[in-house]
C-alpha cells in the first residue's frame, strides 16, 4: 500500500511503467535477417499474421474406375498436340497418411 501511495505522488498514475523482461527479438518478420531465433518465435510471429499448423487434408486412393477412366483418357488423347498447353500440378501424393505439418494461410470467406 505504501509502495502505491509513493508511486501516485511520483508519477500521478497507479499505471504499471512496462519494460520488464527481456526484449523481443523481432519486432516484425522483415528484420529476421542476421539473427538467430527461435522455433517458438517464428511460431508465434506466424500465429500473429493469421497462420496455421495444420495437417494437410488427405485424399481418398483412386478407385479401379477412376483408375480406368484416366488410362482411357490418355490413350485417346495419345497422339494430341500439346505445344500450346502448360500443364500445372501443385498437390503432392504419398501412399501412407501424411504426417508432415504445413503452415497455411486461414482464409475467411465473407
Amino acid at each position: 500500500m505504501y509502495y502505491n501511495i509513493d508511486k501516485l505522488k511520483q508519477t500521478g498514475s497507479l499505471q504499471h511503467r512496462g519494460g520488464n523482461g527481456r526484449p523481443r527479438i523481432l519486432d516484425n518478420l522483415s528484420k529476421i535477417h542476421n539473427k538467430s531465433v527461435s522455433i517458438s518465435t517464428i511460431s508465434r510471429h506466424l500465429h500473429k499474421f493469421g497462420y496455421k499448423n495444420v495437417l494437410p487434408k488427405s485424399n481418398h486412393m483412386l478407385t479401379s474406375n477412376e483408375n480406368e477412366r484416366r488410362v482411357q483418357w490418355a490413350k485417346k488423347h495419345k497422339n494430341d498436340d500439346f505445344t500450346d498447353t502448360i500443364f500445372q500440378d501443385e498437390s503432392s501424393f504419398q501412399l501412407f497418411r501424411n504426417t508432415v505439418r504445413r503452415w497455411t494461410k486461414i482464409l475467411i470467406k465473407n
